[in-house]
């Protein structure tokens, strides 16, 4: 019901949403110093595209999926819903574009995810 206490189950899905969409806001800049900067490798690059972004989005997605839904039913209000399903689903798309393209919308959605699990962290409260 709308106005109850938030539930310590909740809580740490929109800490770990928030913690998840993090990381792939800091291994898109992490990877954009080292690879511009001339000092990455081919294989660091594979492993990060082959190995590191589609195990961080599935987290991220896991944790959306569970925490959004689940938070709108207690104080619904629907703007984080939407806020997190677009960030998932931009997050998703990033993955198959380019490098520079990659990087600005994981910049860009990774935020727009943190800022909907805060937001959703603020309402339970």
């Amino acid at each position: 019901m709308a106005g109850e206490l938030r539930s310590p189950k909740q809580f740490m899905k929109d800490k770990l949403g928030v913690f998840f969409s993090g990381l792939c806001v800091v291994h898109c800049l992490i990877f954009t110093f080292i690879i511009w900067g001339g000092v990455g490798s081919i294989n660091f690059y594979k492993a990060s595209e082959e190995l590191i972004h589609p195990i961080l989005l599935f987290f991220v997605i896991l944790i959306g999926f569970t925490s959004f839904p689940s938070a709108y039913t207690n104080h619904r209000n629907p703007l984080p819903l939407i806020m997190g399903i677009v960030g998932m689903i931009g997050l998703f798309i990033a993955l198959f574009l380019n490098t520079f393209f990659e990087i600005v919308l994981t910049l860009i959605f990774g935020t727009l995810l943190i800022a909907a699990h805060l937001w959703n962290h603020r309402l339970q409260n």
